[in-house]
């Protein structure tokens, strides 16, 4: 459960790469939420990742891949946060960025 949860902070991250977080991503988030049965609020995620981390996305980034260990929660993860990056229908330098992270982050086996 903490791993799906760090998951959804991890969506949120992607959702805010771009310094904003958009009622497309917004609804995206809320949706996996659902999906994965975890009840979770995304504006109150976003207030959480502003204080923790002074606005720093880097840091909050490697924060949240840091607590999903299980390779199969990775693969989740990279999948669903990939949804939440074309869920406005463009993927941005920021997002690829991000995703760009994740893979060094946890290697290329989890996004063969």
């Amino acid at each position: 459960m903490a791993e799906k949860n760090n998951i959804l902070y991890l969506c949120v991250c992607m959702a805010l790469s771009d310094h904003k977080l958009d009622k497309s991503e917004t609804a995206k988030i809320i949706e996996i939420s659902k999906r994965l049965k975890i009840e979770f609020n995304v504006h109150e995620a976003t207030e959480t990742i502003n204080k923790k981390f002074r606005d720093d996305l880097d840091s909050a980034q490697d924060y949240y891949l840091g607590n999903i260990t299980e390779d199969k929660n990775r693969r989740l993860a990279k999948e669903l946060i990939k949804e939440v990056a074309i869920s406005n229908g463009e993927l941005k330098d920021k997002e690829v960025r991000f995703l760009v992270r994740t893979k060094h982050a946890w290697g290329y086996e989890v996004f063969d």
